[in-house]
C-alpha cells in the first residue's frame, strides 16, 4: 500500500519545484504532497512535505512570475512519509528503500505557459529510474510569492516500486496511483 504514495509524492515534487521562480539566485520553498491509491481492500492516502528550489531567469513568463523559471528541483525524502497508520507507513517505507534511496526528486527540462499555469516536463527519479514526465501546474498569484497547485497519475511499477502484498496476497496494492501537490513559493 505505501508504495503509491511515494510515486504520487514524487511527481508532485517536481511539479512544484518547476514552478517556483523568482529571483536570480535559487529560493527554496515547502511544498505538501499527497499520494493516494487503492488496494484490494480499501482506498489509502499518505502525506509528506518536500522542497522546491527554483532559479528564476529569462525564459518564457508564467502567471506569477514575470521573468520565467530557468531551473527547478523538486525533492521527497522518502522517510517522512506518514500513512494513516505504522503498518501502512512501514510497507510504504520497504518498497521505497529510503536508507538506499533517500529522496525522489524531479527536475524541470521545459515548460509551456497555459491559460491559469504551465504544463511542465522533466524528469522523476524514483529508487533508481529515471524517467521523462509531464504534468499541468496552476499558478496564482499570493501576497509575495505564487500558490502552486497540480496532479499527476502515475504507474509506481514503472519506476521499480513493487506494490506491496500482505496478509498472504489477500491484500495486493494497485500500481497506480495518484500526487497532489500544493505550496506557495516566493521569488
Amino acid at each position: 500500500m505505501g508504495l503509491r504514495p511515494v510515486r504520487i509524492v514524487t511527481a508532485g515534487i517536481v511539479g512544484l519545484a518547476l514552478l517556483h521562480g523568482g529571483a536570480a539566485a535559487a529560493q527554496e520553498s515547502t511544498i505538501d504532497f499527497t499520494v493516494s491509491g487503492s488496494s484490494t481492500i480499501r482506498g489509502w492516502t499518505c502525506t509528506v512535505t518536500g522542497t522546491a528550489q527554483v532559479t528564476a531567469g529569462s525564459s518564457t513568463p508564467v502567471r506569477g512570475l514575470a521573468g520565467g523559471v530557468q531551473t527547478a528541483t523538486l525533492t521527497v525524502p522518502v522517510k517522512d512519509f506518514e500513512c494513516p497508520n505504522d503498518e501502512m507507513t512501514g510497507h510504504l517505507l520497504e518498497a521505497m528503500r529510503p536508507d538506499e534511496f533517500p529522496e525522489i526528486t524531479f527536475r524541470l527540462e521545459g515548460y509551456e505557459a497555459s491559460g491559469q499555469g504551465a504544463v511542465t516536463t522533466g524528469t522523476l527519479t524514483i529508487l533508481d529510474s529515471t524517467k521523462e514526465v509531464s504534468f499541468p501546474l496552476t499558478l496564482t498569484p499570493s501576497g509575495s510569492g505564487v500558490r502552486i497547485e497540480g496532479e499527476v497519475a502515475l504507474d509506481m511499477t514503472a519506476y521499480g516500486v513493487e506494490p506491496p502484498v500482505v496478509m498472504f496476497g489477500l491484500m495486493r496494492v494497485r500500481p497506480r496511483i495518484r500526487i497532489q501537490f500544493s505550496g506557495i513559493i516566493t521569488p
